[in-house]
């Protein structure tokens, strides 16, 4: 698959994500509307009455209700990775995205030091350094430290370049 292919299968998985996401956001908050309206015996603060005819029946109000809570709470956590799920997708597509305009991979002479780089940090995580030197497979990139702990990145994670303010996200030939 070439890039362009693959970036239009990330962002088309990533707005089925986000569908799924919407969907199970709306199905718990039905949920939650009907486990607040199961309540509507006990608004006015009305004790369980032991012995009284209606405590059976307000035993099994309460179950329902507390079962219906349950369920608006699963409902709630599972629409929460689901929204997850998107954004992790949307953020892929993006990357992707990004990679598939570029006209050639990023190598050591699209840099210098000074320059301003937005660079991939762990999975989806994008942070923003000075170039502090140019390596043959990597950047070293200043980091909060003052030399002690300067983080490297390696060419294909490299997101955008500013020089001069200028900013590309696609080397130049």
């Amino acid at each position: 698959m070439d890039p362009q292919e693959t970036a239009q299968a990330k962002r088309n998985e990533a707005e089925r994500l986000q569908q799924r996401a919407d969907q199970l956001a709306t199905r718990a908050k039905q949920l939650s509307d009907h486990a607040s309206g199961a309540y509507g015996r006990f608004a006015g603060g009305q004790p369980l009455l032991v012995g009284h005819h209606s405590y059976r029946s307000a035993l099994r109000d309460r179950d329902r209700a507390d079962n219906a809570t349950r369920r608006a709470i699963e409902a709630r956590k599972e629409a929460e990775h689901a929204q997850s799920a998107a954004n992790r997708a949307r953020i892929d597509a993006d990357l992707a995205e990004i990679k598939a305009s570029r006209t050639r991979p990023w190598n050591r002479t699209d840099f210098m030091p000074g320059d301003i780089v937005e660079v991939r940090t762990h999975l989806r995580n994008k942070d923003v350094y000075r170039v502090k030197r140019v390596n043959a497979k990597t950047l070293t990139l200043e980091g909060p430290g003052g030399g002690m702990d300067d983080p490297k990145s390696e060419y294909d994670r490299v997101l955008s370049r500013t020089r001069d303010g200028v900013t590309t996200t696609s080397p130049t030939n």
